[in-house]
């Protein structure tokens, strides 16, 4: 005798990735735990939940800058150096650069990373990086990050005179200089051309999202003064340098539950009167709308089924969960209790070129199931379905700010006269 169903108290049914075997991230719209944290901290942390443990969350800094040593002290450190310099050969012999290096760190804003913490220790929660399977890292020399892939640019052409310090020998060169801007109303006033040499070390891939990015660069003639100006004053160096980082991270979906009382005296009952009804011989649609019939009932004892799915509470409840899939392999185990109960017969017709037939060629009859039958048994038959993992993107800006000093005044220095600078450290 073919059984569909093992024949167990409990049967546990998996479809795709039923269990979670090591634990993860979850999707945001699987488990939302952003809802449990301020206004102030989902601003600055992306958060994701686990697959486990639902006292973990993950986060992923939404924006970072310049690293910092010391940051509780009087006197912060900047991993941050800038000086300028005027190289003796080379295309730019006897022009003013400016060399420029450090770290830049996607956890600079211990502020924020402090109130997260404080706010997930009062609701008894966790926190810890999000892990990242891949990292792509974008510094954006021009400032500006194009929201739509296209920017509206002007260019012109510019001319450098260059002279051979030991020769004397002057030499003419033409650049392009390109604009664009951030609001379309206003003038083109970004430029795309600050560096003349860059390098830096990309995030990790397979890591966790708290990481610094070391870089070296200098800038083209004629920045020189700007970038003074901004370390005299501790602004923001959007408009010359900033970065991104666009983190890939498995992440899991909900797993999906139900589960099947089957009452198989009172089934078997309910069968044999449908299959009478109709002269013990039933098509395919008959059988489908008697299971649709029975699965609406309530009590299993009355109509053979029940079924129940786990509500987002924790509590088994009738209504089923908007997911095509899940819904799907649950149709799957209607179809086997199905095959418990009835026989196909299909009748065989010989085929016919280029033509179709809509005669019915199988019905069915109910099926003898002695061990059912004469063992009364009951039984709860358990679905579980899981998609799998699933790619979540997430980035997190980095940016250049808060810093004084550099140049002839040497050592780079955080500017603690900005309360929204010292507030970055998690100081008051």
């Amino acid at each position: 005798m073919k059984k569909a169903l093992l024949s167990a108290a409990v049967i546990a049914l998996s479809a795709g990735a039923a269990g979670q075997a090591v634990a993860a991230p979850m999707s945001p719209s699987a488990r939302n735990v952003s809802q449990y944290f301020s206004a102030t901290v989902q601003d600055a942390f992306i958060l994701l939940g686990d697959t486990d443990d639902t006292k973990l969350v993950y986060y992923v800094p939404r924006r970072g800058g310049v690293a910092v040593q010391s940051p509780l002290s009087t006197s912060p450190i900047p991993r941050f150096q800038v000086s300028a310099y005027y190289p003796s050969f080379g295309f730019f012999a006897g022009e003013e650069l400016t060399n420029l290096g450090g770290s830049l760190s996607t956890t600079s804003d211990l502020g924020a990373l402090g109130l997260l913490q404080s706010e997930a220790t009062a609701k008894g929660m966790r926190i810890t990086p999000a892990p990242a399977t891949k990292a792509q890292t974008k510094f954006l020399l021009s400032g500006y990050a194009p929201p739509n892939g296209r920017v509206e640019v002007k260019c012109e052409k510019e001319t450098f005179q260059i002279t051979n310090p030991t020769t004397g020998e002057t030499r003419t060169i033409t650049v392009p200089k390109c604009f664009t801007h951030e609001d379309p109303t206003q003038p083109y006033d970004l430029d795309t051309n600050v560096m003349y040499k860059f390098n830096s070390l990309p995030a990790l891939n397979g890591s966790v999202v708290a990481q610094d990015i070391s870089f070296q660069a200098t800038t083209l003639p004629g920045w020189t003064n700007q970038l003074r100006t901004f370390m005299a004053t501790g602004a923001q160096w959007d408009n010359v340098l900033s970065a991104k980082i666009d983190w890939e991270i498995k992440t899991s979906e909900l797993t999906r539950q139900a589960r099947f009382h089957v009452n198989w005296k009172s089934l078997f009952e309910q069968a044999s009167a449908f299959a009478a009804f109709h002269l013990s011989s039933c098509v395919d649609i008959e059988v489908r709308a008697f299971f649709q019939r029975l699965v609406q009932c309530s009590a299993e004892n009355e109509c053979g089924i029940r079924i129940e799915y786990l509500q987002s509470n924790g509590t088994w409840g009738p209504t089923a969960p908007n997911d095509a899939n899940f819904i799907n392999v649950v149709n799957a185990v209607q179809r086997r209790l199905q095959d418990e109960l009835f026989n196909e017969v299909r009748k065989y017709t010989t085929p016919v070129n280029g033509q179709v037939s809509n005669q019915v060629t199988s019905i069915f009859t109910l099926r003898a199931n002695y061990e059912k039958l004469i063992l009364e048994k009951n039984e709860v038959v358990y679905v579980q379905y899981n998609p799998g993992p699933t790619d979540f993107q997430a980035p997190t800006m980095l940016n250049v700010s808060c810093l004084t000093g550099g140049f002839e005044m040497g050592r780079v220095n955080w500017n603690m006269n900005d309360p929204g600078c010292r507030a970055l450290l998690g100081q008051q």
